[in-house]
């Protein structure tokens, strides 16, 4: 087929185009997100080489397909029957016309966290429903409740790591310009005139292969220097297998800050900070 200027048109396996014979077209949509992850090499190659090692002959589920990337690679790896469980009506587009090429792949358009699961149980699960502390999406809610009925599956990623540190975070606007204590942002790239008031600490990891649970701990972090604190930064490691930690870069280079009432911290003396998390969007925190 060729295009307006002559050239030919390739379609891929993600193409939600119509071919001819007929199919959805998807006009106007906005995926700049998708594309994004579709352009992240690091990430892509972890998870590809993750799911070759996990997916031959396994039931597969893909929560959060987005527009279909890690089922491709199930797929290309051999498993023996991959469920796509998207919410977004856009990207579903692009499941439905995936499966027309593979007829292993079962594309549901639903909430994985409240909607229907497939009537067959997973042996691996892909959930890369990934952010800073997983605070964006219900990436650990949906796991466990995946992991009630399918008690012994495996899931890509293994593992997450969640730092915390103290810092000062400033604009470059040159405005008096205060964000109120308990607001928050997530950023990608540069972050702001971000100064680091202490090395960052391993608060958590959240194992995966099992049931993840509630998260409550007191944390002790040392100032570098004297100055005023007015704000926590949070950001997390991703373990997609065992030994082997995602690039903080492209999709996996946010950072979350976390605003609090400014204080004084000397350099050297002991600053406590309370954490809890239930995973989800209210991550609480506490200087004491």
């Amino acid at each position: 087929m060729s295009g307006p200027d002559g050239a030919r048109v390739v379609r891929t396996a993600l193409d939600p185009r119509p071919q001819e014979g007929g199919g959805e077209a998807q006009v106007g949509a906005e995926m700049g997100f998708h594309w994004e992850m579709l352009s992240d090499s690091r990430r892509n190659a972890g998870y590809r080489a993750a799911i070759a090692g996990a997916a031959p002959g396994r039931v597969v589920y893909d929560v959060g397909a987005g527009v279909g990337p890690m089922s491709l690679y199930a797929l290309e790896a051999g498993a023996r029957r991959v469920y796509a469980i998207e919410t977004d009506r856009d990207a579903y587009q692009y499941l439905r016309r995936l499966a027309r090429r593979f007829p292993a792949l079962v594309p549901m358009r639903g909430d994985a966290l409240r909607g229907t699961l497939p009537d067959e149980a997973p042996d691996v699960v892909i959930c890369e429903m990934w952010s800073s502390w997983l605070t964006d999406w219900p990436m650990v809610p949906v796991l466990n409740r995946i992991r009630r009925r399918a008690p012994r599956c495996a899931v890509i990623p293994a593992r997450g790591h969640h730092v915390l540190q103290l810092g000062y975070a400033d604009h470059y606007a040159g405005a008096a310009l205060e964000f109120a204590p308990g607001t928050s942002a997530a950023v990608f790239g540069e972050p702001g005139a971000i100064e680091e008031m202490s090395l960052p600490v391993l608060a958590a990891t959240t194992d995966f292969q099992a049931t993840v649970p509630p998260f409550d701990v007191t944390l002790g972090l040392v100032p570098l220097t004297s100055g005023t604190v007015n704000s926590l930064r949070f950001w997390s490691y991703e373990e997609v297998r065992p030994g082997h930690l995602s690039a903080r870069a492209g999709t996996r280079a946010d950072v979350l800050i976390r605003w609090v009432r400014p204080f004084r911290v000397t350099r050297g003396r002991r600053v406590r900070v309370r954490v809890r998390h239930r995973w989800d969007d209210r991550l609480r925190c506490a200087i004491l």
